[in-house]
């Protein structure tokens, strides 16, 4: 229990008895509400209670001002937003959850009447690109789970338009594990603009009479004969496979050493001499299908010595899906044809016949049924890196009749393996706290955050590869009351390598927390803002770097909705494009009514290929646009798989000359958005041709045939139809509008009126009127 009891902290805009007195709580929050901070602080001591008492003092001091708070899930944002409204004195049809169930047009209508939000940052980050509002008014934004913050991360281009958005930005960093590099947390610092840093350990003077004790237990499980015996078959089976690709000149570790790291670099060695010859040798396609069929090997033996024998062969049996579905590689073919993977098969088989499963299933049941024993209010929460071990796990401990069980996994569905959707997180949470479940049996998406204040045991099914996901495993016990965290490390597998690499990055934890904050004083908001970080036009003619002349105003693309959360919407942001994200049954940007892009970056072009989708796609792009485009993102075609170079140069011809689709190359997400960015031009600016979508087909709703009749008018986007539409209800209703009354739509001014009235009643040229008969 904790040491003391303080009294509840009287703070502005904080409801009286909602929060327990920590004075470093207090502390850091004053720092935090006054400059934006990165705040480090162990698992269990309230990393969100501080960010509630700034944003409190934030609202406190402006009555128009929102905050908000970004978690990486929705569970996760609606326990915030929860939480909120436990502790926030205002009123709470002000506080909300907002997330993608809600759609982008609900999102923008609440936003206005809201004072606390909490969001998922995918999001969020979808409505800026869209512009459906903006983050001017914004005075606060909190990111949970700071150490996010990295590569395409939907945080750091957040964190950048705010930056720019609001005038005065504060933002605060939560996190107990930003990673075990100095260099790491400078990332995240400067990704998400936060130039102080604060740290707090189980060691830190002030928080030191708060911390509860944690018991860890390592349980190290020593692998029946026979499991090794089917490892065996597998290392053999390796072995068989690596010697051709040894003999050819390529470098792998023995079998027992080699890992999927080694076998990676290897690919990519083989791929890059394929693609550096326009005839390649024969031989390199099959090294390529070697080094495939050795990836799933490696997988199997660490399944095998680390997950149990049922999830094995639920993995062997995905595989054969794979191929009856014809999505499998050649390497995954030719490895389920080997005789020696059925002896492994067969074997894996009879074991699981004859009862046999990985010890820890024992060890599990032992330790599970003892903790229930001692304390039959006990919550338990298992750990497992994988969805098939998930439901063995399950499996086993619903033997025990004191436990009440549910497994707690993330959104996708695999075959009959259906994912969880956000409302069965929350529901299944709820029922953790309440104690409907005892037992929760989790993957990846159970570590982070989960506000579970009396969860007695954690145990470590196996174990994990990084520093970030051990500290979020370990923080889901001892948060207010001692807990216990059990490891399992089966010998000799993979678990040991991954125990051992893990507590010796713990060891840098502190070292590299200590240079974070030594090196705040040599960062300024002002290095998150120089000219290199925004993308730039280079102007041949002008021999000079620019951003766009246009107005970007002026500048639209109508995006396929599964593409605005992609690297491209955001450069077409930064661009000061109007985005309009829909779902497109053709393409996947539209810059005009004639012109539509298919965009694929390089390993997708190749998949498209392989799977025959391309030339269906874009054939239907063909026949639905005048001047369809196909844009293909990447540095190279050659050597990123075990295809003929012949083959893919002979797939862009047809393209180009059979199908009639030009080809435009990018190397990037940046390259890509400036060309997108200048068709629009060409079409919108130089041509003055409308935005709009058009179909290849028939079929569609009423409605989308009206709009389509509409958008035929010019200057009558997609948008604007809709809004006629909306007002005047029916086109003969529109067509006998005056201009006047035309002009009253949102959208529709002096000149698009008086174009839709001239065509109403211009002639057709060639009009010829049938005479009455007498």
């Amino acid at each position: 229990m904790l040491s003391r009891i303080e009294p509840a902290v009287e703070w502005p805009l904080i409801k009286k008895g909602a929060i327990e007195y920590r004075e470093y709580q207090f502390n850091l929050a004053e720092i935090a509400s006054k400059e934006s901070t990165l705040v480090v602080l162990s698992t269990g001591l309230g990393k969100t209670i501080i960010a509630v008492l700034v944003a409190a003092k934030v609202l406190s001091k402006d009555s128009d001002a929102k905050v908000l708070f970004l978690a990486p899930s929705r569970p996760l944002a609606d326990q915030q937003a929860r939480f909120l409204k436990r502790t926030l004195d205002i009123d709470n049809d002000q506080i909300a959850c907002l997330t993608g169930q809600d759609g982008p047009e609900a999102r923008a209508d609440a936003w206005n009447g809201l004072r606390a939000i909490a969001m998922t940052p995918q999001s969020l980050q979808n409505d800026i690109v869209q512009r459906s509002y903006d983050l001017s008014d914004v005075a606060l934004i909190v990111y949970d789970e700071a150490h996010r913050g990295v590569g395409d991360y939907a945080y750091t281009f957040i964190a950048e338009m705010y930056q720019k958005q609001r005038e005065t930005p504060l933002s605060l960093g939560l996190t107990a594990s930003p990673g075990h590099e100095s260099e790491q947390i400078k990332i995240v610092c400067k990704n998400l603009r936060l130039p102080h840093v604060e740290v707090r350990t189980v060691r830190s003077p002030d928080v030191r009479d708060y911390v509860v004790s944690v018991e860890s237990d390592i349980r190290y499980i020593t692998l029946p004969s026979e499991i090794e015996v089917l490892r065996d078959i597998l290392y053999a089976l390796l072995d068989d496979y690596a010697s051709p690709i040894r003999d050819y000149g390529y470098s792998l570790p023995n079998s027992r050493r080699m890992s999927k790291k080694d076998i990676l670099r290897t690919q990519g060695e083989v791929r890059q001499e394929i693609g550096s010859q326009t005839d390649p040798n024969p031989k390199l396609f099959l090294l390529i299908r070697n080094l495939t069929a050795c990836i799933r090997i490696v997988h199997l033996i660490e399944f095998v010595g680390t997950q149990g024998l049922a999830p094995t062969f639920r993995y062997v049996q995905g595989m054969y899906e794979e191929v009856r579905n014809k999505k499998s590689s050649k390497g995954v073919q030719n490895l389920i044809s080997k005789a020696e993977f059925h002896q492994f098969e067969n074997l894996l088989q009879a074991l699981i016949a004859k009862g046999y499963r990985h010890p820890k299933a024992d060890t599990l049941l032992e330790i599970v049924s003892e903790q229930l024993s001692s304390n039959l209010d006990s919550r338990i929460l298992v750990f497992t890196r994988f969805r098939d071990t998930a439901a063995e796990v399950t499996e086993t401990l619903e033997q025990l009749d004191e436990v009440r069980i549910s497994r707690f996994v993330g959104q996708s569905s695999r075959g009959s393996d259906k994912g969880f959707t956000q409302k069965k997180q929350i529901e299944v949470l709820d029922g953790f706290r309440k104690n409907e479940y005892n037992v929760l049996v989790a993957t990846q998406v159970g570590e982070e955050g989960l506000d579970i204040p009396e969860c007695n045991l954690v145990i470590f099914y196996d174990c994990v590869p990084s520093v970030v996901p051990y500290i979020q495993r370990r923080g889901r016990t001892g948060r207010q009351s001692p807990g216990k965290v059990v490891i399992f490390v089966a010998r000799g597998t993979h678990d040991e390598f991954y125990h051992w690499s893990v507590l010796k990055k713990l060891k840098k934890v502190p070292t590299a927390l200590e240079e974070a904050e030594q090196d705040e004083a040599q960062t300024s908001l002002e290095e998150f803002d120089t000219e290199e970080d925004y993308p730039v036009i280079k102007d041949v003619s002008e021999k000079r770097k620019s951003k766009p002349t246009v107005d970007g105003n002026s500048i639209s693309l109508i995006v396929d909705s599964r593409e605005l959360s992609t690297s491209v919407a955001r450069e077409l942001t930064r661009l000061g494009v109007r985005i309009s994200g829909e779902t497109l049954d053709i393409g996947d940007y539209i810059a005009s009514d004639e012109v539509a892009i298919e965009r694929k970056e390089s390993n997708d072009f190749i998949q498209s290929l392989i799977d025959g989708r391309l030339f269906a796609q874009l054939t239907t792009l063909r026949t639905a646009y005048r001047r369809p485009v196909l844009l293909i993102e990447g540095e190279q075609l050659t050597g990123l798989r075990a295809i003929n170079p012949a083959s893919l140069y002979g797939a862009l011809a047809s393209i180009a000359v059979r199908i009639q689709v030009p080809i435009i190359w990018a190397r990037n997400a940046e390259e890509t958005a400036h060309i997108l960015y200048r068709i629009a031009y060409l079409e919108q600016i130089k041509s003055q041709r409308p935005l709009r979508t058009r179909s290849g087909e028939t079929k569609g709703t009423d409605a989308e045939a009206l709009e389509y009749i509409l958008s035929g008018f010019p200057g009558v986007d997609t948008v604007t139809s809709r809004n006629i539409l909306v007002e005047f209800g029916t086109l003969d209703k529109i067509f006998s509008a005056s201009k006047e009354d035309l002009q009253k739509v949102r959208g529709v001014g002096p000149k698009i009126a008086g174009r839709i009235r001239r065509l109403l009643t211009t002639e057709y040229p060639d009009y010829s009127p049938h005479q009455k008969e007498e």
